[in-house]
């Protein structure tokens, strides 16, 4: 993230599900950029010392949020929350996600239910909160939504997860068509395997095979987290002021 121009100077993003992984890594290449930063976690604590790092990382603003964006009502509070801290809120971005293996023969009615209540409701009342300001206000703003190639290429034992974000990748498109006249865009990113501490551990124990993995991505590595943060950066911000409604897959091929 070093040599970073401070494309968002004076923008407040907030990214859910910011205190690990991908959003821990779009909150900091943000911050870097120079936007105020809001993190939004279920885990306060977890959230809270990520903002730390990334504060004596960067020197930027950051707040903290503990929201579960499966409840609208904390969804609408979080976007409150934003524009309490710092006056308004220009960048959504969607990457809290539920993720387990559950076979389709197991899956019960609460299964079901938690993965889209987080994994599609979240995005979604996450984005007319913010929308609804924004249009209320006259402000452009920037949405993006974080799917994954399981949206198109569906795993054994990922069925609900692969459902709801094929479903998530629809409702982007929706978002744009609906909300690109109001001056809000919204796209997506769909990244394949990414190198955060659960994919690292999945290695370790053998619950995924490195190798036979790396084998099949025509780039030879899986994604590093700043190769998704900096695809996130770029649909957010004035580079991709004339795209909307696409998801971008940031896999090294892995998806093809």
């Amino acid at each position: 993230m070093t040599g970073r121009i401070a494309e968002f100077a004076g923008k407040t993003a907030i990214v859910t599900g910011g205190s690990a992984g991908i959003g821990r890594a779009v909150a900091a290449a943000f911050a870097a950029a120079g936007a105020n930063v809001v993190i939004a976690a279920r885990n306060k604590e977890a959230a809270e010392r990520s903002a730390a790092e990334i504060r004596r990382e960067t020197g930027a603003r950051l707040a903290v949020v503990a929201a579960d964006v499966g409840v609208p009502a904390e969804c609408a509070r979080l976007v409150e929350a934003a524009i309490a801290a710092f006056g308004a809120a220009d960048i959504l971005v969607n990457n809290a996600a539920l993720f387990a293996l559950v076979p389709l023969l197991d899956a019960t009615r609460e299964d079901a239910s938690r993965f889209f209540s987080v994994n599609l409701n979240g995005p979604l009342f996450c984005g007319q909160a913010l929308a609804r300001w924004a249009i209320a206000n006259k402000r452009r703003a920037a949405i993006v939504n974080v799917s994954s190639i399981s949206g198109a290429r569906p795993a054994p034992g990922c069925g609900l997860y692969s459902a709801s974000k094929a479903a998530l990748d629809s409702l982007t498109k929706s978002m744009a068509l609906e909300w690109s006249g109001k001056g809000i865009r919204v796209n997506g990113v769909a990244p394949g395997h990414v190198a955060t501490e659960g994919v690292e551990a999945d290695f370790a124990t053998g619950r995924l095979d490195r190798e036979a993995m790396l084998r099949r991505i025509p780039a030879g590595r899986i994604a590093a987290l700043d190769d998704v943060a900096d695809a996130v950066l770029f649909l957010a911000g004035e580079r991709a002021r004339h795209i909307a409604g696409v998801t971008l897959t940031v896999d090294g091929g892995e998806g093809l």
